[in-house]
């Protein structure tokens, strides 16, 4: 008999019915809250009990690590959570996430001891890298997980981790005022998460893995070959969210950068539902598409997207008529005056939830190099709009900028995915990886 690892998905779900996708998606949005919240609250803990060089070295750890990681990690959850007909197994999976992290961790070892940081500095860069690695091992388990069905399992993974990082971050720094200690303690956290409960799920699910890695290199390049374009698209987006701040910075100087940044961030609520509710669809998208049924497969994508239209036509009143006073409140008088900034954000946000969800039916329908010419025209709009742009008109300008990028990015994944779904009909022998040919 085949192992687990060898089935198509139907073989892999251990229970006779699916959860729902408002038990999904309800899951992955409490885990999400739980996580994020717990990220935040580190760095208000770094904030209060250390000073702003610190928060600003651990800063900058984040940054030289998640692009890096957001690259090697080939997105290989999405690609494996949408793997309907099983063309690779989980050991494919998870070999070529241990040699893509691996190379991960040397470019940031590298980064680390050759960029002229101070000892402390090189020190956070590195542990943090540790931390990214051992979660990237955490997210490809994530992947078979949410193939499956089953995101209540990683949702709690994101809990322990959030709740399990935040409690040892806090309580080391605080007995010790190191911050290399502290990351240190998140580092130990996400470990003991990995070995004690991921591997545990991992082994629940795919009995296999026993074999675990599986060298088989002709798989290994082809899903490398496949998944590859995703880690370009994931590092160009994390790109145009940063340069129009980067063109702000060098105009407007910091202190629109904080307030610029502190409007944005505002909108992360809206990313945590939109991801949720992606999450949760995104393998039932995968399956409608195998199975050819094309209209339930369009239908559910539109759902999807009325979120983002809600927000668009709720969203942008709201902010005009009580941006002000929110921003006061949440903040100093000095940001209630930029509500027209806010507005222009929650359109950003609507239009990103949108392509979001657009994006996910490419994913579905394991389409991801035409993703990549899209993203990469999205960047050179948004910076040459956000050179014309921000001189002109400061944080007004950098928001524009980010919804000139949205729109490019909306039409040209919608165009991708109306191809898409064309070629499929007109060559109805298989709707493996990037076959039939993209139009």
């Amino acid at each position: 008999m085949a192992s687990v690892l060898e089935s198509p998905l139907s073989a892999l779900r251990s229970e006779a019915r699916a959860p729902s996708l408002r038990s999904s998606f309800t899951w992955t949005l409490a885990g999400n809250i739980v996580y994020s919240a717990c990220q935040w609250g580190m760095i208000s803990a770094l904030a209060k009990l250390g000073n702003a060089a610190l928060v600003g070295s651990f800063a900058l750890g984040l940054a030289i690590t998640a692009p890096i990681f957001m690259f090697t990690n080939f997105q290989l959850r999405g690609v494996q959570a949408t793997d309907a007909r099983s063309q690779f197994d989980f050991a494919d999976y998870f070999t070529l996430r241990l040699m893509t992290t691996f190379a991960g961790l040397l470019l940031v070892g590298c980064v680390a001891l050759a960029g002229g940081f101070d000892p402390v500095t090189a020190a956070v860069i590195l542990l943090v890298g540790i931390s990214k690695a051992i979660e990237s091992l955490s997210d490809v388990v994530a992947g078979l997980l949410q193939k499956m069905e089953r995101l209540d399992r990683v949702a709690i993974s994101l809990m322990l981790r959030g709740v399990g990082s935040l409690v040892s971050f806090a309580l080391v720094f605080w007995s010790t005022r190191s911050l290399p200690a502290a990351v240190c303690a998140l580092v130990v956290v996400w470990a003991a998460v990995f070995l004690l409960y991921d591997l545990y799920q991992m082994h629940g699910c795919a009995p296999g893995t026993h074999r675990l890695p599986g060298l088989r290199w002709n798989r290994l390049k082809t899903l490398a070959r496949l998944s590859m374009p995703l880690g370009i698209v994931m590092t160009m987006l994390s790109l145009n969210v940063n340069i129009p701040r980067f063109i702000l910075q060098h105009y407007g100087g910091a202190e629109e950068v904080g307030i610029f940044s502190s409007l944005a961030y505002l909108l992360v609520s809206v990313n945590l539902v939109v991801n949720a509710m992606g999450q949760a669809a995104i393998t039932r998208l995968a399956g409608l598409f195998s199975a050819k049924e094309f209209s339930a497969f369009s239908v559910l994508l539109l759902r999807l997207s009325g979120l983002g239209a809600l927000i668009l036509f709720a969203g942008i009143p709201l902010a005009f008529g009580y941006g002000r006073t929110l921003l006061t409140l949440l903040y100093r008088p000095a940001y209630g005056e930029h509500t027209r900034t806010l507005a222009i954000l929650v359109a950003c946000a609507a239009l990103g939830g949108v392509n979001y969800f657009v994006t996910c039916g490419l994913t579905a329908a394991r389409s991801y190099r035409a993703q990549v010419p899209v993203i990469l025209f999205s960047t050179i709009t948004v910076t040459l709009s956000g050179a014309f742009l921000v001189p002109c008109f400061r944080m007004d300008g950098a928001a524009l900028s980010l919804l000139l990028s949205s729109i490019l990015l909306l039409i040209g994944n919608s165009c991708a995915l109306r191809r898409r779904l064309q070629a499929v009909r007109r060559f109805p022998w298989g709707t493996g990886s990037e076959e039939p040919p993209e139009a």
